[in-house]
């Protein structure tokens, strides 16, 4: 079971009033001062909510989230795993029976300095050789960061120590999309694939 929720979050309420979201949701938002940036957050929670509602509607809500020694939020629901993410005003979540890793991305301007901080000779080659470097890019970038959070070290693991491109791996099997404006990457370690189920939630928070 691999399932993507997604939602623009331009209408939801920044100040959190009405959502009924956990305390690790709420300590986050006290140190969020950016109205969008507190958007996107509640964002993503409400996805997961969305998720862990079709999943079970009689699983307790909201959860208790704790993070693991890198930062990367977990619970303690046997078998049953997320992994949130956003950029602009897309709000993402994804909900898997096994560990899963989601990078959501804008469209980003290609800077030949972080190609050469953070990306592994393959993935060089493969903007130096690209038609479109914006846009590889960012589908670059989203991979290589669904893979740190699927493992769940988060920038502890360098960028630069692994590729995404080239020989499938033998570890990991790997997503990626476009879809309104955004790019979209799943990594799940240890599957035969990792293309999602993706369900749009369009209503008015």
């Amino acid at each position: 079971m691999l399932r993507l929720y997604y939602t623009d979050v331009s209408a939801i309420r920044e100040n959190g009033e009405g959502y009924v979201l956990s305390e690790y949701r709420r300590e986050k938002l006290s140190k969020q001062r950016l109205p969008e940036s507190r958007r996107q957050g509640i964002g993503a929670e409400l996805m997961l909510q969305r998720a862990l509602f079709d999943y079970d509607a009689k699983l307790p809500w909201p959860p208790q989230i704790t993070v693991n020694a890198y930062g990367k939020p977990e619970w303690k629901l046997a078998g049953l795993y997320f992994n949130c993410s956003h950029s602009g005003r897309i709000a993402a979540c994804a909900l898997s029976d096994r560990p899963v890793g989601l990078d959501v991305q804008e469209l980003t301007d290609c800077r030949d300095s972080l190609v050469r901080r953070f990306f592994a000779p393959q993935e060089q080659e493969l903007i130096a050789r690209s038609l479109d470097r914006d846009r590889d890019f960012t589908r670059l970038w989203t991979l290589k960061e669904s893979w740190i959070k699927a493992i769940g070290t988060g920038l502890s693991t360098p960028l630069e120590s692994f590729s995404v491109v080239g020989e499938p791996r033998p570890d990991a099997a790997f997503w990626h999309t476009e879809r309104d404006g955004c790019h979209f990457a799943i990594c799940v370690p240890g599957a035969e694939s990792a293309e999602p189920e993706m369900i749009i939630v369009n209503r008015e928070w």
